[in-house]
């Protein structure tokens, strides 16, 4: 499915109140949910990944332990946390996801 992505936390913290949701920077792919097993933490988790296309590179850092905790008509939200796999520290982050209309071309 085909999405526009704006984060919601920058540094696993929320966004100052003066910065708005649309004047994020807005990431477009393909998003997926699928449950993955982790080595670190021995169990399966439900990860989130934003990538450009089926066979393309990741655009932002994976969500672990992915939960979409509001849908709507134009939007929806999933929430979990990134990881860095070199340092190991977790981030809480969220999306805010729209879906990308389809053109067709007539």
């Amino acid at each position: 499915m085909l999405v526009r992505v704006a984060q919601v936390f920058t540094d696993g913290r929320p966004l100052p109140r003066h910065r708005s949701i649309t004047t994020l920077p807005v990431h477009i792919g393909h998003l997926t949910l699928t449950d993955q097993y982790d080595d670190v933490y021995l169990r399966k988790v439900t990860c989130a990944i934003l990538r450009r296309d089926s066979a393309g590179a990741d655009v932002v850092s994976e969500l672990r332990d992915a939960e979409v905790s509001r849908v709507g008509e134009e939007c929806m939200l999933i929430s979990g946390f990134e990881r860095d796999d070199v340092t190991r520290k977790c981030r809480l982050q969220s999306w805010l996801v729209q879906l990308v209309a389809d053109h067709v071309d007539n």
